[in-house]
């Protein structure tokens, strides 16, 4: 599935854009600051969602959407309102807003409100068995889940790094990972891990298993 970025803030775009590259179901199509260029690439590019950081007030937002859903009417718009906004979501469902979510939902409930935006057709391309971790390699994905190197987690379970690394490769492949980030987040959609309880440092560290 295909996703526009549009939002102010530099750093969030590029945070967004690093964790949906990482999703192999996943393409950017790109980045945009400014409603005007917003409304300009989706209307040529047609990405399946638009994934809003509202740069304005809701009011002006609701106009923007409206337009949106106009120039590219196969995009799903999602927004991320801040904290505190004052949200009118029967205006902004009426203008066309498929859904949003708070700015503090996390990347578990980011991805999965993404992906449940995509065309069936896409969906359905998708879907795929995932094989089940061992006790190990799940015992494993909860300490990287956690933050936790490779030595806390070897230190926590009485084995070695190596022996850490080797489970990691083993669930990478099975997952489908690309990241220690995105064997988490594939673990948790497929349900076989539990996600970390709210506070913790999930996906903190996302170097290689290496």
């Amino acid at each position: 599935m295909t996703v526009l970025i549009a939002g102010e803030t530099a750093l969030l775009r590029d945070a967004l854009t690093e964790l949906l590259q990482a999703q192999p179901d996943i393409c950017v199509l790109g980045q945009t600051a400014g409603e005007h260029e917003t409304l300009r690439k989706a209307a040529a590019l047609e990405p399946h969602v638009v994934l809003m950081e509202p740069w304005a007030k809701w009011s002006a937002v609701i106009r923007t959407v409206r337009t949106l859903r106009r120039l590219s009417p196969c995009s799903a718009v999602l927004a991320l309102p801040s904290r505190n906004a004052v949200v009118d979501r029967q205006a902004l469902e009426a203008a066309g807003l498929r859904n949003y979510l708070p700015r503090d939902a996390g990347w578990t409930a980011l991805l999965a409100a993404v992906r449940s935006l995509a065309p069936a057709a896409v969906q359905d391309a998708v879907k795929r068995p995932v094989p089940a971790l061992s006790r190990r390699e799940t015992e494993v994905l909860r300490g990287v889940a956690t933050a936790m190197t490779n030595q806390q987690i070897a230190s926590g379970l009485g084995i070695t790094t190596g022996t850490v690394k080797r489970h990691l490769h083993a669930a990478f492949r099975k997952l489908d990972a690309v990241s220690r980030l995105d064997a988490v987040t594939q673990a948790v959609a497929a349900g076989l891990l539990i996600p970390p309880a709210p506070g913790s440092a999930c996906g903190a560290e996302t170097l290689d298993v290496g």
